[in-house]
């Protein structure tokens, strides 16, 4: 019977994929995932000319001009580092995965070249980094693959036991499984995305990556319009509110789709964004949209767009997509 609660819940985040790509809240939804910008170990000497940002709910893409204002190379790392996962039967997270490792498929292309960035993967109990004892055990850190829960199910009794004393998993759920105990996994996992880039000196290097985000995706009730936290959230204003409730009386069983994108990274380099553009796109004509920024305007049936000079960001992006289920 968890088997198959655990078979539904996967079954359960598919729909929500096929409904609207991935992601937060609740038991009958996907957690977020947030994701932001990249990060230059050595940035005293590198400013970012441009930026162009494009966000919805199935691809992010991102663009940057860099110029070196040094007289010599500037070799460095340059890092995408996703927020700490939590791993753990509590928490559903809509990936629909190709690669359990690469879930976000994120690709890098640096002057027009594609590059292959290496993936840094860990997992930590408690602080305590406990990726060896995984991969001693052959359990990959992220839980995206297949094969991952049977391969818990298969350890020998010497491996549970080292695996349950480490606190990263518990066999204590039997409820409805022929009293056949079943894992429960319990760590943070934690991935980064990096490289080492060759900024040339006086010159502009441009580097643009794209990835499949994951969005919280869950139900719209009614009372979500009335939640201050959530109005705050999104600057639900009044316009989007009366739209919201003649959508809900039409169809009741909306979805929303919230997006997550931190901007307030921009001190990786030397100065403000000096040409800032976003894209949002709710993805359908028919969808609502609501964010926190100053200047947007629609620009087409699905996107809006903001322009900014000299732009220093002071708050993250979080982006509500509503759209009839």
């Amino acid at each position: 019977m968890m088997r198959a609660f655990r078979n539904s819940i996967v079954l359960l985040a598919g729909l929500l994929w096929m409904a609207f790509p991935p992601g937060a809240r609740a038991n009958d939804s996907t957690a977020i995932l947030k994701s932001g910008e990249l990060r230059l170990a050595n940035s005293v000497h590198i400013t970012l000319e441009r930026e162009e940002l494009y966000l919805s709910a199935a691809e992010v893409r991102v663009s940057y001009k860099f110029r070196n204002t040094s007289k010599a190379d500037i070799v460095t790392l340059v890092a995408f580092p996703l927020p700490e996962i939590t791993i753990g039967q509590d928490i559903q997270y809509g990936v629909d995965a190709k690669d359990p490792a690469n879930f976000i498929g994120f690709k890098v292309r640096v002057n027009g070249q594609a590059a292959v960035p290496a993936l840094q993967l860990r997992a930590t109990r408690f602080g305590v980094d406990q990726t060896g004892l995984l991969k001693r055990h052959g359990i990959s850190v992220l839980p995206f693959g297949r094969d991952f829960y049977p391969r818990l199910e298969k350890l020998p009794d010497a491996a549970r036991s080292e695996l349950e004393q480490a606190g990263l998993v518990d066999w204590n759920t039997s409820f409805g499984a022929n009293n056949v105990p079943l894992p429960n996994p319990h760590w943070r996992a934690h991935a980064v995305f990096y490289w080492r880039q060759t900024f040339a000196a006086g010159a502009v290097t441009q580097v643009s990556h794209s990835y499949r985000p994951v969005p919280g995706v869950s139900f719209f009730t009614p009372e979500i319009l009335n939640d201050k936290q959530m109005q705050d959230a999104y600057c639900m204003d009044k316009a989007f509110r009366s739209a919201t409730g003649r959508k809900l009386a039409k169809a009741p069983n909306a979805m929303m789709s919230e997006l997550h994108y931190v901007l307030t990274t921009g001190a990786n380099w030397l100065g403000t964004i000096g040409a800032f553009h976003l894209t949002i796109d709710k993805g359908k004509p028919g969808n609502l949209v609501s964010l926190c920024i100053e200047g947007i305007k629609k620009t087409g049936p699905t996107t809006f767009e903001v322009r900014k000079k000299d732009f220093i960001p002071e708050r993250d992006l979080k982006i509500l997509i509503l759209e009839r289920n």
